[in-house]
């Protein structure tokens, strides 16, 4: 006998809307079911075809259509969970609401752009019962994951130094203003110092430096986490370098093994590259797959603990506060 699927709607049908709505068509355990937009422009099929047909697959058809988050909870009280990617400055307030009004909760991050919002959206996951959990989607990349699980096991030896980077263009719209999207590091910078604290934990130090752009944020950024007795630690991040580049590489002590999320290349000394397949790298089916077997047991998620998405907040406000005093050292 089949097992009755979970509801999800979709708060917020801009780019990372579509792009999770993509993913919910094979899901074994969740059934994508409407959408909520202020702009009921992006429901037709030709639009979405025209702005995120990159992103895979979405039916707008087969799913209704709410233009007001009044107006989806109150036509779709059963929901099981409500999957956030409105605009960052929104994540706490609406996280916290669907949370009041009885729902779980999948959030895109950042999780929110102050550590204050975040304990917010923590005691009101406590508070309400209901389950919160951040998309920070690289834990849920199996490339990025097999880098972890070599440091972990020891594989290559010992871990020398970890380099992380993520740079893009500028994006248009809501993100250029810091206030909204917490800029360049909040959009990407976020993403890599995420997955080191979840690889590696808490550092002992940070410093950073970085460039002011179009945000009014550090839009273009060097850091270095700094591990007593551990590997050097650095990520770069930018939206101002053109064109899309993302990646990291580990130098162990026997070997480098590198990633840009596809395939994991493995260099040893004196010897051929090794190429390994990830089994299933699509990161964002990975999170809601995860996400909606907690909801479904009513566990609270562990891979991205609502604690531990918070550090990352933490962390980056602090590489802000470094990078805006010429690369001070901060210890933590």
């Amino acid at each position: 006998m089949a097992t009755k699927k979970l509801k999800a709607a979709i708060l917020g049908f801009g780019g990372m809307g579509h792009c999770h709505a993509a993913q919910y068509e094979k899901q074994k355990d969740v059934k994508l079911v409407a959408l909520c937009d202020i702009d009921p422009s992006k429901f037709t099929m030709e639009n979405v075809a025209l702005n995120f047909g990159d992103s895979g697959k979405a039916d707008v058809n087969a799913l209704r259509c709410y233009t007001s988050y009044e107006e989806l909870i109150a036509g779709e009280p059963d929901l099981d969970y409500i999957d956030i990617c409105l605009p960052s400055d929104l994540h706490c307030e609406y996280s916290c609401r669907a949370m009041k009004d009885g729902f779980n909760v999948l959030c895109e991050k950042p999780m929110a752009l102050n550590t204050k919002d975040c304990d917010k959206m923590i005691k009101t996951s406590y508070d309400t019962g209901k389950l919160l959990m951040i998309a920070q989607c690289l834990r849920f990349s199996d490339s990025f994951n097999m880098i972890r699980k070599f440091y972990e096991n020891g594989k290559y030896g010992k871990l020398l130094r970890f380099s992380l980077h993520r740079m893009g263009g500028f994006p248009e719209g809501w993100f250029r203003d810091v206030t909204r999207s917490g800029g360049a590091l909040m959009d990407l910078h976020i993403h890599d110092i995420d997955f080191v604290m979840y690889m590696l934990g808490k550092p002992d130090s940070l410093r950073a430096r970085g460039a002011v752009v179009v945000s009014g944020g550090v839009d273009d950024l060097g850091a270095n986490l700094i591990y007593k007795d551990g590997p050097i630690v650095d990520a770069e991040s930018s939206w101002a370098r053109g064109g899309w580049q993302c990646g990291m590489a580990a130098v162990f002590e026997k070997a480098t093994v590198r990633t840009d999320g596809g395939d994991v290349i493995v260099y040893e000394a004196d010897k051929p590259l090794k190429t390994l397949k990830p089994k299933n790298d699509n990161m964002y089916f990975n999170e809601i797959a995860y996400f909606a077997k907690c909801v479904k047991i009513n566990t609270r998620p562990e891979v991205a603990s609502i604690e531990s998405t918070r550090e990352t907040i933490r962390i980056l406000l602090l590489e802000t506060k470094s990078a805006l005093s010429n690369g001070k050292l901060i210890k933590l």
